[in-house]
């Protein structure tokens, strides 16, 4: 008599079962990570903006005045044309921030406040409500951090 060698492996629909089981985890941990990314954006820009305004506090606080409103090579006008180098590390105000676009100071000469505005930021609506709400009250018209009449969503530092 001939024994019987028993196969043992996977059924077609075990192995399909699994597969449907890991791809809905992929699916939930790449939104999280997504979700995780954006948050760390976030933050990195409201810690951007608030450290940049301890150093046109600090500004102010030395020479009496904050410096002109500049604009698009604005970092390169302030670095060179006023001292803000001394409290402001260069490479930090002209990259492009993580939100996309770059950092502009809005100066009292031109507008009725003085802030630092994100130029041609490439975030969503949603992303900059997400920071208000880090920073300010959620309401992107209202606040220290809001949308301002040159259309930038500006962090107000005085008015």
């Amino acid at each position: 008599m001939r024994e019987r060698v028993s196969n043992r492996g996977f059924t077609l629909v075990e192995v399909l079962v699994t597969a449907a089981i890991i791809g809905i985890l992929v699916a939930i941990s790449i939104v999280a990570y997504a979700d995780h990314l954006e948050k760390a954006r976030i933050a990195r820009v409201a810690n951007d903006l608030k450290a940049f305004e301890e150093a046109f506090l600090d500004f102010l606080l030395d020479t009496g005045s904050f410096p002109p409103d500049s604009h698009l090579n604005a970092p390169y006008h302030l670095a060179n044309g006023v001292g803000i180098e001394k409290y402001i590390p260069l490479n930090s105000w002209v990259s492009t921030t993580p939100l996309g676009g770059n950092y502009n100071w809005e100066g009292l000469n031109n507008y009725p406040y003085a802030g630092i505005s994100l130029f041609a930021t490439t975030a969503s609506i949603e992303t900059l409500t997400k920071l208000d709400e880090v920073i300010d009250n959620g309401d992107i018209n209202t606040g220290i951090f809001r949308k301002t009449p040159n259309n930038r969503y500006t962090y107000i530092i005085t008015e």
